[in-house]
């Protein structure tokens, strides 16, 4: 048909149409081809049938696979996101491709994520732990509510169902949880309510409840054995079919238990290895007074210990009867604070410089040289001013922390100049109120620590309050008075934890009772930010050798404390 077109248009000028068929073109165009019959050929056309153009084959697109989330008790945020190219939801009644839903005994999955919730009380809360059953009991009313150690539970509204079946899988509505939105920690304080949350919204002012002995915060903790983790889990109908993993990890909802995203910090009070304990460390062995905390030291991604006094090769034999204020410490017994997994020195003490005083010989070099040997860092002291007021700057597992430090009570002999040794002097905080505004421009966590001036009263003095809290103010996540041999009242403030004294980690004070008892801190810091603080508590043996106190001491020493805690807090 194509080759009779050109001369069809030119017979009909035009006016015939492509798409007519052969005999009308013939029949239309007589008259106008005999007036160019000597231009063109003679065409004699056989009656024409139209022949219809072959089409491929269309060939059928893949179906899309398909996914089913019935079930899936988290909240819409986690799931708003689970559909990627190529992926559609699953009609009713359909058997899908892929399945994602709360992992169940008998199933095998392809991958696992977990969704961890915490058990939080306010942070000012005696009581550590509790049984699942008991808890089980209360909420569910078998047990009187009225016995319970809160009022109520309360937890967001996303997370009331899936927290109802972790509970109590075999009747998840007879849970009693209340909705909450969390915009008030006071009241939240105020009504001695507990709640459960998920693990990233931990903070501060939390304190997290162990069940069973077994907390999201464990150095060895392991989602799959605590009772409120969530297991999601993604799995196939058909285990021939063969499916990217990358796929599969897209679909699957993310976990919010990420540990190599937290970074957990013991920080400790006083440190002085003279006098009766290094006596005792003589007697016993150098690693005798750390024998009953070292685990829990070395558990923490990073150690602080607080060390006063610089090391000498020259020292004295320790005097076990000797009361007086100037002190030296044996290189030898570096060992025991390796042996704790200690990482940053802190050098704000007021005894750094005593070896100067008593042999005439600036043994900081030295001292700093010794850190350095076994992989220590240290900040708030150095051979000068300049490196003294320099910040300690860490990063672990995403998380920017730094340290800064000073000594106000002196002596003047302690203070680092600008040619030689000592610790940073506090002035009047100006200089460190600008280093910690600007790591806080720069993405650290700053943590303060002070040798403030000492006393023996558990709640802080007027001057020491005016001092703290405007660092917490400028940027400090904590603030930790490191010069006291008394453990001290604690606060929030502003969006920091000021601690006043933690009291001794390893120094003796023969008789002084009230400086027997002291706390360990370990801090938490998750994507970022700084989540939660621990509160460990110690009590002194043999002069040397601290210990975990029993539960019945624990109790007493933390009523005590929280008590003028909450003085604190009530006359702000």
């Amino acid at each position: 048909m194509n080759d009779y077109l050109p001369y069809t248009k030119i017979l009909c000028g035009r006016i015939a149409k492509f798409f007519l068929v052969i005999p009308l073109l013939v029949t239309a165009c007589q008259p106008a081809s005999a007036l160019v019959q000597d231009s063109i050929p003679t065409i004699t056309a056989a009656p024409a049938t139209l022949i219809p153009t072959s089409q491929p084959s269309p060939t059928s697109a893949p179906a899309p696979m398909t996914i089913s989330v019935s079930g899936l008790q988290l909240p819409p945020e986690v799931v708003t996101d689970i559909y990627p190219d190529g992926i559609v939801s699953s009609e009713p009644g359909s058997e899908a491709d892929i399945i994602i839903e709360m992992v169940e005994p008998e199933q095998e999955y392809e991958l696992i994520s977990y969704r961890v919730y915490a058990l939080v009380a306010p942070f000012f809360t005696i009581q550590d732990d509790i049984t699942l059953n008991r808890l089980r009991g209360y909420l569910t009313g078998r047990r009187n509510i009225e016995d319970a150690p809160f009022t109520e539970i309360e937890v967001r509204n996303t997370d009331q169902a899936a927290l109802q079946a972790l509970i109590n899988p075999k009747g998840p509505q007879s849970v009693a949880l209340v909705e909450e939105s969390f915009s008030s920690q006071k009241s939240f304080t105020e009504k001695q309510a507990w709640s459960i949350l998920p693990f990233e919204l931990i903070s501060p002012e939390f304190k997290v409840i162990s069940i069973d002995g077994v907390s999201p915060l464990d150095d060895d903790f392991d989602p799959k054995s605590y009772p409120l983790t969530l297991s999601v889990g993604v799995r196939l109908t058909n285990s021939n079919q063969e499916v990217d993993p990358a796929l599969l990890e897209e679909v699957l909802p993310e976990g919010n238990y990420q540990p190599d995203q937290l970074t957990s910090l013991i920080m400790t009070g006083v440190t002085a290895m003279a006098r009766d304990t290094a006596y005792e460390m003589e007697m016993e062995g150098v690693l005798y007074p750390g024998t009953e905390i070292r685990d829990v030291m070395r558990g923490a991604d990073l150690t602080h210990i607080s060390n006063e006094v610089s090391f000498y090769e020259g020292c004295k034999f320790p005097d076990p009867d000797y009361t007086g204020f100037i002190f030296c410490t044996n290189p030898e017994y570096i060992e025991l604070l390796d042996d704790l997994g200690a990482d940053i020195i802190e050098l704000t003490g007021n005894h750094n410089n005593d070896v100067r005083a008593l042999y005439k010989v600036d043994s900081v070099p030295f001292t700093l040289d010794l850190y350095e040997q076994y992989g220590m860092q240290w900040y708030a002291g150095g051979t000068n001013l300049v490196n003294a007021q320099t910040p300690l700057k860490i990063e672990h597992n995403g998380n920017k922390i730094a340290f800064i430090g000073c000594n106000y009570y002196g002596p003047e002999m302690a203070w680092a100049t600008e040619d030689s040794s000592g610790a940073a002097a506090c002035e009047d905080f100006a200089w460190m109120k600008r280093e910690i505004f600007n790591l806080k421009q720069e993405g650290y966590l700053p943590i303060v620590t002070l040798q403030y001036q000492e006393d023996y009263f558990l709640n802080p003095t007027t001057k020491a309050i005016q001092d703290f809290r405007p660092l917490a103010e400028v940027g400090a996540v904590i603030v930790n008075g490191s010069q006291s041999h008394v453990a001290k009242a604690m606060e929030f403030y502003a969006d920091g934890f000021i601690h006043y004294g933690l009291g001794n980690l390893f120094f003796d004070q023969p008789g002084v009772y009230i400086t027997y008892d002291s706390f360990i801190q370990k801090h938490f810091f998750y994507k970022g930010r700084h989540i939660n603080t621990q509160l460990l508590t110690i009590t002194l043996e043999d002069t040397a050798k601290p210990r975990f106190m029993t539960a019945e001491e624990r109790e007493k020493f933390l009523f005590n404390l929280f008590t003028v805690s909450e003085d604190l807090r009530r006359n702000r």
